[in-house]
């Protein structure tokens, strides 16, 4: 959802940076904790500034960090150009899940915002599985309730973190460098790089 349809990465890393501040963070780059739930994303953050604190403290920052994201989100809702209609397409002729680290209000404000309940057979949010990217259960969840085998299923995928989910899940996975670039992605194991969703469309013939 967020990176491959909604062009949202520049408001979580400004979600993320709002919830910090105060704290003495010196090294935060978005695109190393893309893809990841909130509250681990936060972890990875102090984590790598040196900072230790309390689970209920870094629960707080991580709901600030999702309530500040997702109140922007819903007042632009900032579709990629031809998302919807990239997806209307995909649909008619492949069985698509939502597989994402998003919050179910956040996806669920996704969906109907955009009439999307009818395009995608399976939704999966991060309050479904027990372990978040780079972990496969997300997209091993979505694959099972497609009922398809991984070898057949392609992953689209913006952050290095889901693009290890994808393998590791067994999919193949197609990297969109909106969030990380292009080399990252290749590097994280993607199989194939696209420059925009009109790509999508093709897929089938390059993978």
């Amino acid at each position: 959802m967020d990176g491959v349809l909604l062009d949202s990465s520049p408001i979580h890393a400004a979600a993320y940076q709002e919830a910090l501040r105060g704290l003495p963070i010196v090294n935060f780059v978005y695109s190393r904790v893309a893809g990841m739930r909130s509250v681990d994303g936060i972890r990875a953050v102090l984590k790598e500034n040196g900072i230790d604190l309390p689970n209920e403290q870094v629960a707080k920052l991580a709901e600030a960090k999702s309530r500040i994201a997702l109140t922007r989100i819903l007042a632009q809702n900032p579709l990629f150009p031809n998302a919807l209609a990239v997806l209307a397409t995909l649909a008619a002729r492949s069985k698509l899940a939502l597989a994402t680290s998003a919050s179910e209000p956040a996806v669920n404000a996704f969906l109907d915002r955009n009439q999307l309940r009818g395009v995608f057979q399976s939704v999966v949010h991060s309050g479904h599985v027990r372990n978040a990217k780079p972990a496969p259960d997300i997209f091993e969840s979505a694959i099972v309730a497609l009922g398809v085998d991984p070898a057949e299923a392609v992953v689209v995928e913006d952050a290095v973190a889901g693009i290890q989910a994808a393998k590791a899940a067994g999919a193949s996975a197609c990297g969109i460098p909106t969030t990380c670039s292009a080399m990252e992605l290749q590097q994280a194991g993607a199989d194939l790089i696209i420059d925009d969703l009109e790509d999508l469309l093709e897929i089938g013939a390059r993978i």
